[in-house]
């Protein structure tokens, strides 16, 4: 990570600390307020945001919001991973935050599951201690490192559609044998400048390896670029089998996240019909693994954006993607 954006970081967690100090002082009066502001901060921040997306998705296979809904329903649980102990703070923190008139009853519920005294402000300590502090924790420890993936993603993006779609639909059109891959090189060596960190094997001179199976060590970045084409045989389809092959990738390599980064070469635009989420990015989830939709638009547009008319959308659902992952024998590969 560049000087720059370990500057930016620690900015990012000095005001993270600031805002948890204030919780931590507040009473019980004050605390719904204060609860309130930080989360919208950490749903504002691209980069706090974005390793609380991380985290519900790795710590899916705990169902946390099943757990806070026995808490939420008077029965005291406990996690036992880092993870699950983050995920359900930032669940039961959420439900808190959203109540509307039952506030002090989910205290008043809370304090006594966890032993506090019939107080208030003992109530609201209780919720501190077991829920705000270890998902404060966890994303205080993972804002910089590979948990961070969904920001960086975002800032690829932006990279990719603000400066240089010219350039690489170019790349794609001089030689669509090898586009594919010229795009997939393209991500790959932005995700290891921003510092994610990955070790490959040298490639053979017959061509660009495949990103996934040519890592080495028990972790791997689970990444794949694909293009979105419907004109070239490359439809929805095309990413419907995409999105198997990222699972299957997952799967086999015991990664909890996997990230699909769709580059729209048409005017179409692709929507993904997946529940709706805080996430920055849809995602699909299945057997505890979760696979996030990057969709980068490199189309040379004839027009500008107020004159190309109504906007013409290839939809893709949830329910098209999990069967295709669920059926061993549909065709998945390059």
């Amino acid at each position: 990570m560049t000087h720059m954006q370990d500057k930016f970081v620690q900015a990012i967690r000095y005001k993270l600390q600031k805002r948890v100090r204030r919780l931590n002082s507040a009473d019980y009066a004050h605390f719904l307020f204060l609860l309130r502001s930080f989360l919208r901060y950490v749903d504002d921040s691209p980069i706090l945001s974005g390793a609380r997306d991380e985290l519900l998705a790795r710590a899916a296979r705990h169902n946390p919001q099943t757990t806070v809904d026995q808490i939420l329903g008077g029965e005291a649980q406990f996690a036992e991973a880092e993870d699950e102990a983050a995920a359900v703070g930032y669940l039961l923190l959420r439900a808190v935050a959203d109540t509307q008139d039952q506030y002090m009853q989910k205290l008043t519920t809370l304090g006594r599951i966890y032993g506090a005294e019939n107080k208030f402000d003992e109530h609201v300590e209780k919720i501190r201690d077991l829920f705000l502090e270890p998902f404060y924790e966890y994303i205080d420890e993972h804002i910089d490192d590979q948990q961070a993936i969904l920001y960086v993603l975002r800032r690829y993006k932006h990279h990719c559609e603000w400066f240089h779609a010219e350039q690489l639909h170019q790349l794609v059109e001089n030689d669509t044998t090898v586009g594919e891959a010229s795009l997939a090189k393209h991500l790959y060596e932005f995700l290891h400048r921003e510092g994610i960190e990955f070790h490959i094997e040298p490639k053979s001179h017959s061509g660009i390896a495949d990103f996934v199976a040519e890592q080495v060590g028990d972790e791997r970045v689970v990444a794949d670029a694909k293009i979105f084409w419907p004109e070239k045989s490359k439809g929805k389809q095309y990413l419907i089998s995409a999105f198997h092959q990222v699972y299957t990738y997952s799967r086999d390599y015991n990664e909890s996240c996997a990230y699909l980064v769709v580059f729209k070469m048409c005017a179409e635009d692709v929507h993904f019909l997946v529940p709706q989420s805080t996430a920055m990015f849809p995602s699909v989830s299945m057997n505890n693994k979760t696979i996030f939709f990057v969709v980068v638009d490199i189309c040379a547009h004839a027009a500008s954006a107020s004159k190309r008319g109504a906007l013409k959308s290839i939809e893709v659902r949830e329910e098209e993607l999990i069967q295709v992952a669920a059926d061993s024998s549909s065709p998945w590969r390059k």
